[in-house]
This record gives C-alpha cells, sequence and structure tokens, in this order.
C-alpha cells in the first residue's frame, strides 16, 4: 500500500500546529491526504498557517490552549464531528523561556510546565478515550526535546517539563499498546523555528555549529522534525513504540552546550553579581 493510500482520508489531530514544527507536520499529513484538525492558541498564527497551507475543507483550526481541559475537548468534538475518529494525534504545542532557578517566578513555571506536560497529557487523554472507545487503534506523536537529556542553564522548568514528557511517552506506550496504540517521542536538536531562531542565525548560530556535531553541517529545519513523526505515524513504523529519538543531526553526542551562555553572549540576559 502506497504512503498516500496510508494516510488518505485518515484523521489527525496537531497542536501548536500554527507554527513552527507544528506547522510543517499539519503541511505533511495534508500533503498526503490526511484530514487535520490544529489546536492554535494564537488567532495571528491560525490565520497565516490557514492561508499558507491552503488545505481546503481537510484543515481546520480550533481556537484554545492545551492546558484547559475544555479545549482540548473542544478539538476533539469538531474533529469527530467534522472528519470522524481522530487516528493520529501530534501533541507539539509549546513555548519557552529563559530563566535562572532562583528567578523564576511560580506563574511562569506553571505557564512552561502546563503548556507541554499537562497539555500532552491532557491531550493524550482525550485521544485514547475516543479511540479505545472506537477501537480504531492510533498513534501518538509527542514532540519533547533534546533538552530532555541534556539540561542547560536557564530552562529548568522546560528541561524537567520535557523529561516528563519522554517519561510520559513511555508511560502512555505501555498503558496504550493493548489498544493498538503506538507513543513515540522526539526529541529535537536546536530547529530554525521562530521560537529557536536566537540559536540558529549569525555568529551565535555558527558557533552552535562549530562546537556541537552536526553532520551535514546545519542546523535542523522544522521539515526534518516532520519526516521524523510521518514515519513514527506510518504502518512503517508498527513494531516503534515508547521510543524517545533525537532529532538533532549528532548533537547529542556531545551535547547542546548552554542556551544561558548564548543568550547572554548576545546581551539578552546576565546573572546576578
Amino acid at each position: 500500500m502506497s504512503e498516500e493510500n496510508v494516510f488518505a482520508g485518515r484523521t489527525a489531530l496537531v497542536t501548536g500546529g500554527g507554527s513552527g514544527i507544528g506547522k510543517a507536520i499539519t503541511a505533511a499529513l495534508l500533503d498526503k491526504g490526511t484530514n487535520v484538525v490544529v489546536l492554535e492558541i494564537s488567532p495571528e498564527n491560525a490565520e497565516a498557517a490557514a492561508a499558507e497551507l491552503a488545505g481546503g475543507d481537510r484543515l481546520t483550526f480550533v481556537a484554545g490552549s492545551v492546558c484547559v481541559r475544555a479545549d482540548v475537548e473542544e478539538a476533539f468534538r469538531v474533529a469527530a464531528e467534522r472528519y470522524g475518529t481522530v487516528h493520529h494525534l501530534v501533541n507539539n504545542a509549546g513555548t519557552a523561556s529563559l530563566s535562572l532557578i532562583q528567578d523564576t517566578s511560580e506563574e511562569e513555571w506553571d505557564l512552561i510546565v502546563d503548556t507541554l506536560l499537562k497539555g500532552t497529557f491532557l491531550c493524550t487523554q482525550a485521544f485514547a478515550r475516543q479511540a479505545v472507545e472506537a477501537g480504531a487503534g492510533g498513534t501518538i506523536v509527542n514532540i519533547s526535546s533534546l533538552n530532555a537529556v541534556a539540561a542547560t542553564d536557564g530552562l529548568g522548568h522546560y528541561c524537567a517539563a520535557k523529561a516528563g514528557v519522554m517519561q510520559f511517552t513511555q508511560v502512555s506506550a505501555g498503558e496504550l499498546g493493548r489498544h493498538g496504540i503506538r507513543v513515540n517521542a522526539i526529541g529535537p536538536g536546536t530547529v530554525n523555528t521562530p521560537l529557536g531562531a536566537g540559536f540558529t542565525v549569525g555568529r551565535i548560530g555558527q558557533e552552535f555549529l562549530d562546537r556541537t556535531l552536526v553532520s551535514p553541517p546545519r542546523h535542523q529545519e522544522a521539515s526534518d522534525i516532520a519526516d521524523v513523526a510521518m514515519f513514527l505515524m506510518s504502518p512503517a513504523a508498527q513494531r516503534v513504540t515508547g521510543h524517545f529519538i533525537p532529532v538533532d543531526g549528532g548533537q547529542h553526542v556531545r551535547g547542546l552546550h548552554s542556551y544561558w551562555d548564548v543568550a547572554e553572549a548576545q546581551g539578552l540576559v546576565s546573572r546576578p553579581g
């Protein structure tokens, strides 16, 4: 069976699909004939992505936050109403900020952890409930980060949440496997997206390449992550579940150097005296 026939007519729900990695995965799914519902918190991103992707009747944006159960449930309701059973879930929605532990506010911690970790839980739970009831099986791809295993100053909240996503992936794979649901996580390294742009351009970006083992010597693009996500959602990966897969051009071999140091070199942050 061709890849087009494998994805054509099926339905995916992608969180944060209005920009960056999420938009690239949405585009790849649309290209294969998949119906896609995007849960997106930014109206501006949703409007721009809808115009760029031109998915027609196969693309639907739902406004809302992955941190809010009612918004998540509404996204799945819309998906069921328009397209039927959701076969693929991509937990991609994310945000980040640089803050040393002693300076991190409770509000900042909650925003990062809730978006990355609670959001993954709420969407996984909603997907699992409808998939088990339908008996349709399915796949979940969680976008974690290389920071799940590579700590860096200023990202205590982000690293903790992404590590949580990695472990939650394994638990989900174990619990949901008996229902024909495969769950995997991707750990992107430095990606050339709006969220990672400060670390991929100019002299700073070149230093990232020079100081980390990246082959071929370029930063990851969102499409590189989408390629792996599509594989994980396809029958070609039918025996792959519960895995954390770095997509980083080899950055994990030497590890990420400190994002804080990079931002400090740009004059964006400074340590307390």
